[in-house]
């Protein structure tokens, strides 16, 4: 039977907010995730590009938990499969060479010799170096952050000064030219570190991303040298059968499965609270939905300057929302194709099929990048983009119609906010510059498309309602990670407001399809029920009393 009246409703139902249900549903608490668009999933969930053409905004699921995908039964018990294609990323330059990301460290370590013998020894140690800060800090993932001031009390002695030094107040051009000579092996690590910031090689803070893998091994029982999270460029898990949208599907049988409820078309106009406590959401349609507590999966800005009356709110709280850092800065392009792409690095028939069945990077040195990074601080688009992303048909046939291809690429850097135009007139201007700039290294490329889809940022904020075009929710820089994300004194998942909690990527540990802010989320609701910390009538009990 239909309700309004529930123990908890989620705002939002991207992937955290999924498993954020699925944890509590599972717990015995009434749940209701609320969607706006039509489908669940946010930026995971199935696209149709063109008809019978399916792919997704986010490309690959190289950073989802092992742990979340097991509690959850999502491979065991709700179909998702992964194909591995080996080698897992191509990583190209200009001249018609690539680095090959092989899936075997000695295959890989070989790649990188092509460039420079001394690189290659210092590639493995280079992450183990990060592994080792990453255990030093003593970390987990899968709780809140500790204060900063007990974060630092583990920097003790000279090396562990300098090491904190370096990752957290240094840029990642300084490490890597530290640790390596190659150009083209710098690269291909700075390509990760920046990607999803509007920021440059040269931008202090920059090593940030490179640690959410040693967190992850920190934070969890690590696996033989065949666990992806040991293999360190990004990409590693796989491509879902069925594409992204395989893991939003999985994740929502779970949540279903537990006795959780998914209403789409369901557009969240406010929250509204009684006494100081969260009480109910209001649809745009008027409808009202009470529950005890309410979980929110979108961008904190939104939730807390949107959603919620500034009345509920502490005016210094207020304040710290409203200079949360956002810039996101990624513009996408979707390609219907009838033949394989051939990518100018490959040799002969073997490679041309491995090389186009793998995800692909294109940033090919630090100046590109930083240069990159120049266009988009003054409101231009990046004359020469980063391009990351996959032909997800070349490994999975049921993503397109019989013999044909889908490529999907996110591209960075392109600033939500242009100086003297709009996206409205450069949205197809740009693409066309992407996809000229993809057919430096993959030479068939026009001749094979039959058709082209582009979404500039602010279609991605009108269609996804992402805060300034910001995938993770916020900067994933230091100044807005571990205690510092959301905000300051406020990185529990809970809100000044009782009942209402975060479980987005704008909590800790940020942003990627990792499902760790909806984990800990609602971990943090189960706590505070077990404490009591929650204890009046819910909606449901009031009603049966």
């Amino acid at each position: 039977m239909a309700t309004n009246h529930y123990d908890v409703a989620i705002v939002g139902g991207g992937h955290n907010g999924l498993v954020a249900g699925a944890y509590l549903a599972r717990s015995g608490l009434r749940t209701v995730v609320l969607e706006q668009r039509e489908l669940a999933g946010g930026l995971a969930a199935a696209v149709e590009y063109f008809p019978g053409y399916t792919a997704s905004m986010t490309n690959s699921p190289g950073s989802i938990e092992p742990r979340i995908v097991s509690d959850l039964g999502l491979e065991s018990r709700f179909g998702l499969r992964f194909l591995r294609p080996d080698p897992a990323v191509i990583f190209p330059f200009p001249n018609a060479t690539a680095f090959v990301g092989w899936r075997d460290r000695n295959l890989a370590l070989e790649e990188i010799a092509k460039f420079s013998a001394r690189d290659a020894k210092q590639y493995y140690p280079f992450f183990d170096y990060l592994e080792e800060f990453a255990r030093l800090l003593n970390v987990s993932i899968f709780a809140p952050p500790p204060p900063f001031a007990e974060l630092v009390r583990n920097i003790t002695g000279a090396r562990a000064e300098e090491m904190f030094s370096k990752i957290m107040f240094g840029s990642v051009q300084d490490l890597l030219d530290e640790w390596f000579e190659s150009d083209e092996v710098k690269a291909l690590i700075a390509s990760v570190a920046i990607v999803s910031n509007l920021a440059g090689p040269r931008s202090p803070g920059t090593v940030m991303r490179l640690l959410a893998r040693p967190l992850s091994l920190a934070s969890s029982p690590v696996g033989d040298l065949s666990d992806p999270r040991r293999q360190v460029m990004r990409g590693s898990t796989g491509i879902p059968v069925g594409g992204m949208g395989a893991i939003a599907r999985a994740m929502a049988d779970s949540f279903k499965a537990a006795g959780g409820e998914i209403r789409t078309g369901a557009a969240v106009e406010r929250i509204t609270t009684d006494s100081g406590a969260a009480h109910a959401v209001v649809l745009a349609d008027g409808e009202e939905i009470t529950a005890r507590i309410v979980l929110s999966n979108v961008n904190p800005k939104s939730t807390f300057l949107n959603l919620v009356a500034p009345s509920d709110l502490p005016p210094d709280f207020l304040q710290q929302v409203r200079a949360m850092r956002m810039r996101g800065s990624i513009f996408k392009v979707g390609l219907a194709l009838d033949a394989m792409p051939e990518w100018a690095a490959a040799t002969d028939e073997t490679s041309r099929r491995l090389f186009a069945s793998c995800q692909f990077r294109i940033a090919p040195s630090l100046e590109y990048m930083e240069r990159a990074f120049d266009d988009a601080k003054y409101g231009r688009p990046s004359s020469g983009p980063m391009l990351w992303g996959l032909t997800p048909s070349m490994m999975d046939s049921t993503v397109t119609p019989a013999g044909k291809h889908i490529m999907s690429i996110n591209v960075f850097h392109a600033p939500h906010e242009l100086a003297g135009t709009t996206w409205a007139d450069e949205r197809e201007r740009y693409g066309n510059h992407c996809i000229d700039a993809m057919c430096q290294y993959v030479p068939n490329l026009r001749d094979i498309i039959t058709d082209v889809r582009f979404w500039s940022p602010q279609d991605i904020i009108d269609e996804y309602g992402l805060y300034e075009a910001n995938i993770t929710h916020g900067e994933t820089m230091p100044g807005q990670m571990f205690s510092f994300r959301p905000i300051p004194g406020w990185s529990a998942y809970r809100t000044p407001v009782r009942g209402l909690y975060l479980c987005g990527a704008g909590t800790w540990p940020g942003g990627s399809v990792t499902g760790v802010p909806g984990y800990n989320a609602s971990h943090a609701v189960l706590a505070d029920l077990g404490r009591g910390l929650l204890d009046r009538p819910s909606p449901i009990e009031e009603i049966a009393t």
